[in-house]
């Protein structure tokens, strides 16, 4: 069902997060806006035929959109950048990309040149604002092609500002690297997590966390409220039930006596509001 379309801003020290599809994240604070790995497209995959399929429509039309300031593209895996959504959303606002480290050689060459590549724990403040980005490590991997795997960096982004901190995790399993996140950057306001594409376990498990995963991290995080993604969008592991994560994640808050609350799953296109300042957290 049709969600209310979001604002076209938000003030200093505000935090609206939206979820549009997939990992594609909304994320408003102090007056920016920030779009994780936007995909539109119909079909993930070379050519715009071959790959996995849509099942569901994006929660937010790109007509809807509001004007994008920073993009924020995890890795290079095609479900996660999506050239034809990132070609429309670049001509459209010019915002700046960032991403790790050799991804520039996929974005120029097709138009999109504002782009600033990190490494693991380096930064990019925005001018003018705030808001720092840093580019945290995952456990995931990269490539494009068969014979082309881990050419490029792969990781998730820790969001400094007034409104709080944000960490957006990309595509990952679970690992130490969570800890040494808490560690530097101490409390956050929210966590988003992949719940979903985790089976087969075997195989899966060095590339996604399945929700528990998910829960730990979120505890290990101290994040005041957490959100799932990477979900119910596209025909990605056909072994595993598409609203299984659903179930998952239910059972994992009761294990580890999370409440509900506090580890969300929202509906495609739906937007969570937090209090303006951070004492509200």
């Amino acid at each position: 069902p049709k969600q209310p379309e979001p604002a076209d801003r938000i003030g200093q020290g505000e935090l609206v997060v939206t979820y549009i599809n997939h990992a594609t994240i909304l994320i408003q604070m102090d007056g920016m806006n920030i779009l994780t790995d936007p995909v539109w497209s119909s079909t993930v995959g070379p050519f715009g035929v071959i790959g996995p399929g849509r099942i569901r429509n994006p929660g937010v039309s790109m007509d809807d959109l509001p004007k994008i300031d920073l993009i924020l593209i995890s890795h290079d895996h095609w479900d996660h950048l999506d050239l034809p959504s990132l070609r429309t959303i670049y001509n459209r606002d010019k915002p700046r990309v960032l991403a790790g480290l050799g991804v520039d050689s996929i974005l120029v060459k097709n138009g999109i040149t504002r782009v600033k590549t990190l490494d693991w724990w380096h930064q990019f403040q925005l001018k003018n604002n705030s808001i720092r980005v840093v580019f945290v490590p995952a456990v995931h991997g990269s490539g494009r092609w068969p014979l082309a795997s881990n050419r490029t960096l792969w990781g998730g982004f820790v969001i400094e500002s007034a409104a709080g901190n944000v960490y957006f995790a990309g595509d990952t399993g679970y690992g130490d690297f969570l800890q040494q996140i808490a560690q530097n950057f101490g409390q956050f306001r929210l966590a988003i997590f992949p719940v979903g594409s985790y089976e087969k376990r075997w195989f899966m498990k060095n590339r996604h966390m399945n929700p528990e995963d998910a829960v730990i991290s979120h505890l290990e995080l101290n994040a005041y409220q957490s959100i799932g993604m990477h979900f119910a969008t596209f025909v990605e592991h056909p072994e595993q039930a598409v609203d299984a994560h659903e179930k998952d994640l239910e059972a994992a808050l009761i294990k580890h006596h999370v409440s509900p609350a506090a580890f969300r799953l929202l509906k495609f296109g739906q937007g969570l509001k937090f209090g303006t300042t951070k004492s509200q957290y």
